[in-house]
């Protein structure tokens, strides 16, 4: 169907309000049109003159970064090809939170950055910070992606996800109206899909007739099985899907696709650096944001390796506010060995393992997303790590490795107050203090585990 605010939103409203706000996406985002399809040689100069100066920044105006190159006797101007920032040692979550004040730049006031936190896909929650611009052209990263869906600005778009501080539904009415007038963004919350919402929003996808949806790969999974259980005949009509945050098996990609009847494209990323990885159409592997990140795949030895899984390192070229170089997310990939002949020439990841969120499920029967509890630990400076296990129905272990020994768990009262709201309050929680908490056979270390739906 013609969509006449299509036109007018891409080409007026949309550039017009982020150029007054002084937002440079639209800007950046020419620039990376143009420079995925640059040669490898190209690209590869571009990674490493970005590359250079992250390290020489970060030695300039960070302590930490300042000691720790100097603690290896390595100067700025030791990195002259992309291989030798394997001459830095590695940044782990645990260094992170030990040593935040220290990475912070000197250029920069704590106040005037972009606070953040993330537990990731290993229940270790991480505070971090972003210097505005950083922060803003993310925004330029995810445009290109998503525009390879078949979207592309001016389209609307729904969304599946459960980060309550990226939904409008949780900010405030200007920010509605910018999701809503903007944006054109459309969300279901992740946290509790139940068959009345699920039927509201295929209702409402009915109606406005996205041209994507972005969502959790859990979610989508089940948002899929509900329609074609419920709503075979539906009327969605979409360009693309674009899955991320979870493990996109290729059993839940067939399913959703055959409800939805289109491809859908897997994406990796983190809320640390942002969008890493993306499928085109093609769906040779996800095309690494090269222009904005340098990846790496060690093995056990912290050794870079071009074939098999390893932990995926990432170094963020743009983060100046706090600089993050050779960051060790705690996921287990591949690079991909085959090339993509969609044009662009940005290289390839393989797979991405281990990223996956349960869903829990209530007495009543509704399925409640896991990234709803690991949002309730965010920012707890008491909890290093945690789990939450449910058992049973009516029975959820917490496990939880402490910073440091506390007198009393009361730190939790808030944890356990919305778990209880979520699943009921006739479910028992046990709370209990371990020394670590054991990674699966891939190395993970998994936040929520649900062994209802197994």
């Amino acid at each position: 169907m013609f969509d006449p605010y299509q036109a007018i939103n891409k080409h007026f409203i949309y550039p017009l309000y982020y150029w007054k706000n002084g937002d440079k996406r639209l800007s950046r985002l020419k620039e990376l049109e143009e420079s995925q399809y640059f040669s490898k040689q190209k690209l590869e100069s571009l990674q490493l003159s970005r590359l250079k100066k992250i390290i020489d920044y970060a030695y300039k105006h960070t302590s930490y970064y300042h000691e720790l190159m100097r603690s290896v006797d390595l100067k700025p101007s030791d990195i002259g090809q992309l291989k030798d920032i394997e001459k830095l040692p590695i940044l782990t979550k645990s260094l992170i939170q030990s040593n935040i004040d220290k990475m912070i730049s000197t250029q920069y006031r704590k106040e005037d950055l972009v606070k953040d936190s993330s537990g990731g896909s290993t229940g270790e929650p991480t505070i971090y910070y972003k210097d505005i611009d950083r922060h803003n052209l993310r925004r330029a990263d995810q445009i290109r992606h998503d525009r390879w869906s078949g979207w592309d600005i001016g389209k609307r778009k729904a969304i599946v996800w459960g980060a309550q501080r990226d939904l409008s539904s949780s900010q405030s009415f200007r920010e509605s109206i910018l999701s809503t007038y903007v944006e054109r963004q459309y969300e279901l919350d992740a946290f509790e899909l139940t068959d009345d919402k699920m039927m509201a929003f295929c209702n409402k996808l009915e109606k406005l007739k996205p041209s994507m949806i972005l969502g959790y790969a859990n979610a989508l999974d089940l948002l899929a099985s509900f329609i074609i259980a419920n709503k075979p005949n539906h009327k969605i009509r979409l360009d693309g899907i674009v899955s991320s945050a979870e493990t996109l098996t290729e059993q839940k990609r067939l399913k959703i696709e055959s409800a939805f009847g289109c491809k859908v494209l897997n994406r990796y990323g983190s809320r640390e650096v942002g969008l890493i990885a993306s499928e085109c159409k093609q769906q040779s592997g996800l095309h690494i944001n090269a222009e904005n990140i340098f990846l790496e795949i060690v093995d056990k030895d912290n050794i870079s390796i071009e074939k098999g899984n390893g932990d995926i390192l990432v170094t963020d070229f743009w983060n100046f506010g706090m600089p993050l170089i050779r960051y060790k997310l705690g996921d287990v990939g591949t690079k991909a060995t085959q090339e993509c002949n969609c044009g662009r020439n940005l290289p390839l990841l393989g797979k991405v393992a281990g990223r996956t969120g349960d869903f829990f499920v209530t007495q009543t029967g509704t399925k409640i997303h896991g990234e709803y509890f690991t949002h309730l630990f965010y920012e707890l400076p008491q909890v290093k790590q945690f789990q939450m296990v449910q058992e049973t129905t009516d029975l959820i272990n917490i496990y939880i490795v402490e910073n440091e020994p506390q007198d009393t768990l009361t730190y939790l009262d808030n944890v356990i107050q919305k778990t209880l709201k979520m699943l009921g309050d006739k479910v028992k929680i046990n709370c209990k203090i371990v020394d670590e908490i054991a990674p699966t056979s891939t190395g993970k270390l998994l936040f929520t585990i649900s062994k209802v739906n197994q």
